[in-house]
């Protein structure tokens, strides 16, 4: 996938993507590249004006704010538990 950093359609199509990492990496981009904030706010409006999406987006900022207090080798998945062993 391309990101276009200056299209709001395609920060949300790349949100969308993994939208519990990549809420909190749109935030990040605004303050840090403010070239592109405008575009990654029009997104970010449009997520907040969809209730599914904008739920979406609050529980990845909250899984973003715990992945700190997890433990080392904690799994986001039961999957990725079942298939992957930890990282020693």
């Amino acid at each position: 996938m391309i990101l276009n950093l200056n299209d709001p359609a395609s920060i949300l199509a790349w949100w969308q993507v993994l939208p519990q990492r990549h809420g909190s990496q749109l935030l990040a981009m605004a303050r840090l590249r403010p070239q592109f904030a405008p575009a990654i706010q029009a997104a970010l409006r449009r997520i907040r004006a969809d209730a599914g999406l904008n739920s979406l987006f609050e529980r990845g900022l909250t899984a973003a704010a715990l992945a700190p207090l997890r433990p080392a080798g904690h799994w986001q998945t039961a999957a990725d538990e079942d298939l992957a062993e930890p990282v020693h």
